[in-house]
C-alpha cells in the first residue's frame, strides 16, 4: 500500500528542512551516471553462515554500518524499481510510504538483511515479519532532516539503506533535543554533548537497535557539502529507504480506521 503523509506524521513536527521540488528525471540521470560505472556481478543473497564486514561505534551500542552491502547492480535495480513505481513523478513529491506487505523490490533487500547473523538481537531478527513499513525519501543537494528519534509507534530495530550519493548522518544524545517526547533521558554517551558523524555512501546499510534506536537522535544537516575530518563530500541527489516494523497496536488501529 502506498500513502503520502505530512512530515509530522512520520517523525514529529518540523523534521525536514528545505524539501523543495524534485523531478524524477533527476533521479534517473543520477542512476544512469552510477550505472555507467557499474560492474555487472551476480546478485546472490548473503549466506546465513557469513557476517559482512561492519563498522561498530563504541559510544553507540546497537549501531552497525555495513559498507557496500549492496552491489552496484543491486543498487541500480532498486533505483530502477523506485522510478518504475512512479512515486516521484510529481515535482512536489519527495517521500513515499508503504505499509504491510512490502513491494518485491524492497523485500529483496529484506532477504539480504535477514541473512546477516548479528545485525539485530535475536528477539528482533526472528520476528515475523522483520519489517512491515518503509519510507522512501529523495534528497536534493542541500536537503536535510532534523535530528530525531523515530516515533514510539515503531518497534525496535530500524534499517536505513543509502543510494546514489554520499552524505553525513550525525548522531547526538536524544535527550538534548526531544526529552519532551517521552524517550529515555539517559544516554549511553560518555560525553553528553557528543556528536558522532557517520558517512553513508551508496550501497551502505545502517542498522539501529537498543540504545542506538532510543537513546540517540540521528539527522542530516541541510548543506550541499559535508566536511568530516579531511574528507569533503559534495552531495548529489540521494535516495534512502528506511525499514521499520509497526507495533501491533498500531497495526490494529490502522485496520480499524480503514
Amino acid at each position: 500500500m502506498y500513502e503520502e503523509l505530512p512530515d509530522e506524521e512520520l517523525f514529529g513536527p518540523g523534521d525536514f528542512s528545505d524539501s523543495g521540488e524534485l523531478e524524477v528525471d533527476n533521479i534517473m540521470n543520477e542512476a544512469e551516471s552510477h550505472e555507467n560505472d557499474a560492474q555487472l556481478t551476480p546478485d546472490p543473497l548473503i549466506s546465513s553462515n557469513s557476517e559482512p564486514q561492519k563498522t561498530v561505534f563504541p559510544s553507540i551500542p546497537g549501531l552497525f554500518l555495513y559498507k557496500n552491502l549492496l552491489t552496484q547492480e543491486q543498487q541500480n535495480k532498486l533505483v530502477d524499481a523506485i522510478i518504475n513505481e512512479g512515486y516521484f513523478e510529481r515535482p512536489e513529491s519527495n517521500q513515499a510510504m508503504c505499509f504491510g506487505t512490502l513491494p518485491p523490490f524492497i523485500m529483496r533487500v529484506v532477504d539480504i538483511i535477514e541473512n546477516i547473523p548479528s545485525i539485530f538481537p535475536d528477539e528482533i531478527k526472528h520476528r515475523k515479519p522483520l519489517f512491515d513499513q518503509s519510507i522512501i525519501n529523495v534528497y536534493k543537494p542541500g536537503d536535510g532532516i532534523n535530528s530525531h528519534v523515530d516515533l514510539d509507534r515503531f518497534e525496535d530495530g530500524i534499517v536505513i539503506i543509502s543510494l546514489l550519493s554520499a552524505c553525513a548522518m550525525k548522531f547526538i544524545p536524544a535527550y538534548l533535543i526531544n526529552k519532551e517526547l517521552g524517550y529515555s533521558d539517559t544516554s549511553t554517551a560518555t560525553n553528553p554533548n557528543e556528536v558522532i558523524p557517520v558517512i553513508l555512501r551508496p550501497g551502505d546499510v545502517l542498522a539501529m537497535s537498543g540504545p542506538a534506536r532510543y537513546d540517540w537522535a540521528h539527522g542530516i544537516e541541510a548543506t550541499k557539502i559535508d566536511i568530516i575530518g579531511d574528507e569533503r563530500i559534495v552531495r548529489k541527489v540521494r535516495v534512502s529507504i528506511t525499514l521499520r516494523k509497526m507495533k501491533e497496536i498500531q497495526v490494529l488501529n490502522q485496520c480499524a480506521d480503514n
